[in-house]
């Protein structure tokens, strides 16, 4: 269809330029202003038929995503948030992303980072965290030796998506839920069946883990749980919040905000 528009736009030109070129030598204009004047109209009356065609759909502007040939994806942001380097020694780089990157978008991000820079280092390690990330782990870490390899530490973006939208509706008496977003990423689900507290961890695939545990409510409000056989003397508080602590002999190791209200 393309074709067809430029015909019809160099036939349209070239039709009004003829006819108005002679129309103005029939009325003593010069060569040059009526061959001027008869470009001219010529090509907007083909510029018209242009916008036309594109209005209707005949053709497609080569800036339309629809085509498949748009400019490709733009670039992830990224910050890079602690550096190391020493003469002989790999490059070190921590960064912090906006969000979860897929596996493509990682290595896009990661030969940037490893090109961002004035020294000459031979092998470059880069750490990523995510804004918001309540592991304090890497979320995925990269490196260049030369050649790269790439890893995710924490959830996926797709699993972590997953989790955020998780259907939890066949817990009628759910008392909290809290998305863990480390290396065995999960949602903990604390609900009560028969007058027993359970935790059920619930996996991006769909599988679950069940345990139980004691509860007592403690002086400011909050809730205390624990295996019935906590031989590591670790335990759960929920606090007045809605955060989940965990808790062992060296003090408070894990702090969960309450997760977004389930399907």
């Amino acid at each position: 269809m393309d074709g067809v528009v430029a015909f019809a736009f160099i036939a349209i030109w070239a039709g009004i330029w003829w006819w108005l070129a002679k129309r103005m030598k029939g009325n003593g204009r010069n060569w040059l202003v009526r061959n001027l004047a008869g470009g001219t109209a010529g090509a907007f009356a083909g510029l018209v038929v242009v916008a036309i065609a594109l209005e209707l759909g005949i053709i497609q502007s080569a800036a339309d995503p629809s085509t498949g040939t748009a400019a490709s994806p733009e670039m992830p942001n990224y910050t890079i948030t602690k550096e190391d380097y020493r003469p002989g020694s790999p490059r070190k780089v921590e960064v912090m992303l906006p969000r979860r990157l897929t596996e493509a978008e990682l290595a896009q991000v990661a030969a940037v980072v490893r090109d961002d820079t004035d020294v000459k280092a031979t092998k470059t390690f880069i750490g990523f965290r995510v804004e918001g990330q309540q592991d304090g782990a890497y979320w995925a870490n990269a490196q260049f030796t030369p050649n790269y390899e790439g890893r995710l530490i924490g959830l996926s973006a797709a699993d972590y998506q997953k989790l955020q939208v998780i259907d939890l509706s066949d817990y009628p008496e759910m008392l909290g839920h809290w998305l863990t977003d480390g290396a065995l990423g999960h949602v903990k689900v604390l609900y009560k069946k028969d007058g027993v507290h359970f935790i059920d961890l619930v996996f991006a695939s769909g599988d679950r883990s069940t345990e139980e545990y004691l509860a007592k409510k403690l002086p400011d409000g909050s809730l205390r749980l624990e295996t019935p056989e906590n031989d590591f003397g670790e335990y759960y508080v929920v606090d007045t919040a809605g955060n989940l602590q965990g808790w062992s002999q060296n003090g408070n190791y894990l702090t969960l905000t309450p997760a977004l209200p389930a399907i």
